[in-house]
């Protein structure tokens, strides 16, 4: 059972391993490197990986290696093959050493670096997220909020007249995109506020959008194919939401397990971040009308 003494030293030290790989991914910013793809996942996003991902991911073990020994923890991290000791070891590092490579590649904003310590139960204890290109470190131990850049965090009053949605890219592609756009454009009428939709950020930095926004939701509806996304994407922020006392689910309004014995990946259930319960229960309906048509189609 680790203390809170060593969930302090080890959040310190991944804040570390989190600044040293954004401070390089930052240093490469439209800078020539090498671009792959790899399995796994349809879209484009998914797919597509560089040397500097491979790069971030090294030096973060670089900082992390001595914890996972002397503290006898498991590892997951995106860019190598799951080993499995996320499913023996009682805590396990969860890594994405750069979620939002595509935004990178296209030289945009919307790229992370997010690492948390998950429980073989599937729950984060320890929560990390740098922003490389605005040199903002979100960090959490549970039980003891956020600090952005070493000050406690707290949500703003902000504008309660627009709902921000934000979403993949990919999402425009779903057969159902034009009737989930026109139902929440039609509710947000209802309610007399403006809809802004932001797209083209990865995960981690759309659930942090979230986060600073008054009324705004991102989410995932499950599929089929493989993909919707992997625990990495999603293991800091789960627990940046749940200090917060926002809300955090899978799509169908359950705990977001982090670590099914299955598959990394969350197809299967999807996720859901949301500031308010009305969103929460639009989305849900939603993805309840989405299944029965695809159901009958």
């Amino acid at each position: 059972m680790l203390t809170d003494k060593d969930l302090y030293s080890l959040c310190k030290i991944a804040e570390s391993a989190a600044i040293a790989a954004g401070e390089h991914i930052q240093s490469q910013f439209n800078q020539h490197y090498q671009k792959e793809k790899k399995a796994g996942g349809h879209s484009l996003a998914a797919k597509v990986v560089t040397e500097v991902d491979y790069k971030a991911q090294e030096i973060i073990l670089q900082h992390l290696n001595d914890s996972i020994e002397q503290y006898d923890l498991g590892l997951l991290t995106e860019e190598a093959a799951d080993d499995s000791s996320r499913l023996e070891k009682d805590y396990f590092w969860c890594i994405d050493p750069m979620d939002g490579t595509l935004a990178f590649t296209e030289g945009r904003t919307g790229y992370a670096v997010s690492i948390a310590l998950v429980s073989k139960s599937g729950d984060p204890l320890i929560g990390l997220v740098y922003l490389p290109d605005l040199k903002d470190i979100y960090t959490s131990i549970k039980g003891q909020g956020i600090r952005l850049n070493n000050e406690v965090f707290k949500r703003k009053s902000l504008n309660s007249d627009v709902i921000q949605l934000y979403m993949d890219l990919s999402l425009q592609s779903e057969p159902y995109f034009n009737l989930l756009k026109n139902d929440f454009q039609n509710w947000s009428d209802e309610k007399e506020k403006k809809l802004e939709f932001h797209l083209g950020f990865g995960a981690v930095r759309n659930a942090i959008g979230v986060l600073h926004s008054a009324s705004a939701c991102y989410f995932k509806f499950p599929k089929k194919q493989i993909g919707g996304g992997s625990i990495w994407d999603y293991a800091a922020t789960r627990l940046f939401f749940e200090e917060l006392g926002l809300i955090v689910t899978d799509s169908f309004g359950k705990t977001l397990h982090l670590n099914d014995p299955e598959s990394t990946y969350l197809n299967q259930k999807g996720v859901l971040f949301a500031t308010d319960g009305p969103l929460f229960d639009l989305i849900i309906s939603l993805g309840i009308e989405i299944d029965l048509i695809s159901k009958s189609s």
